[in-house]
């Protein structure tokens, strides 16, 4: 009884000091000054179609030992009906420099963090984050570049250009041919490698190989020597498919067949991948 009490008496005490470690503040400015940093770009589809409607988000972080983090809200935007986006804040010189030079101070980090937020794009007409669903599944429709980098230097009063690139979906066939000694408890997937999100960003929680981000569906295989799935890829010119392995009782995927490239908006016909 005493053991229930004092658990009872410390929990408010705990969640008060989790709640402490983490504070967020809004940092906007209603409109850019000659010191202001402008980031602004057209989000389209690889082939320039233009998506309107990604909801846009730039947060100064600062992280202290991994438990204790301050989030400023610097910047948003929505893309228009042409894709374009701008979106403007100020960095005072502390924070600038911060983002500029190494920290002194242990285990504090400093950095900017930008967020797409897909969830008014339809997502059957959009590859979406949530189109990952073996290797590390994505709940929400959102994209978080942690450690966001400016395209140059980081600096007052300058203009970034930063494009988006989102890729429609498309349904093909893919046919499967193995050797059949495939091991039925084995787990499969067909990964589409494909050019996503930001230029020359690297999203947090993705998959990637090859400059390339990849896109997990998982396939059922029977021990046969071939077989056809369908399954939604990108249509985009540089599309590639190939299929992965997860051995029964190991945690990692391995590619398992050839690559092939994806015809941009494939009608009939199938793709082949041969395991190796």
């Amino acid at each position: 009884m005493k053991k229930v009490l004092l658990y009872l008496l410390a929990l408010p005490v705990v969640m008060l000091l989790l709640a402490s470690c983490h504070s967020e503040e809004d940092d906007f400015i209603d409109r850019p000054d000659p010191k202001s940093l402008i980031i602004k770009g057209v989000a389209k589809t690889p082939d320039g179609q233009p998506i309107p409607n990604i909801e846009i988000k730039l947060d100064y972080m600062i992280m202290y030992n991994h438990y204790s983090t301050k989030v400023y809200h610097k910047a948003k935007a929505t893309t228009d009906k042409d894709g374009n986006y701008i979106m403007f804040f100020n960095l005072n010189d502390k924070e600038l420099k911060s983002l500029t030079t190494d920290s002194a101070e242990v285990a504090t980090y400093y950095f900017l963090q930008m967020t797409l937020d897909l969830s008014k794009l339809d997502d059957k007409v959009y590859l979406l984050p949530t189109d990952i669903t073996a290797v590390h599944p994505l709940s929400e429709k959102k994209i978080f570049y942690s450690y966001y980098i400016m395209p140059g230097r980081l600096q007052k009063g300058q203009v970034y250009e930063q494009n988006i690139f989102i890729p429609r979906k498309q349904l093909v066939k893919v046919r499967i041919e193995t050797n059949g000694t495939i091991n039925e408890k084995d787990s499969f997937a067909i990964c589409n490698k494909v050019w996503y999100g930001m230029e020359n960003q690297i999203p947090e929680d993705f998959n990637q190989a090859r400059g390339y981000l990849n896109f997990y569906q998982p396939v059922k295989l029977k021990n046969t020597h071939s077989q056809t799935v369908e399954i939604s890829c990108a249509v985009e010119q540089n599309s590639k498919l190939s299929l992965y392995r997860l051995p029964y009782g190991e945690f990692n995927y391995e590619e398992y067949s050839s690559e092939v490239e994806v015809p941009v908006m494939q009608t009939g016909g199938e793709l082949i991948l041969r395991m190796h």
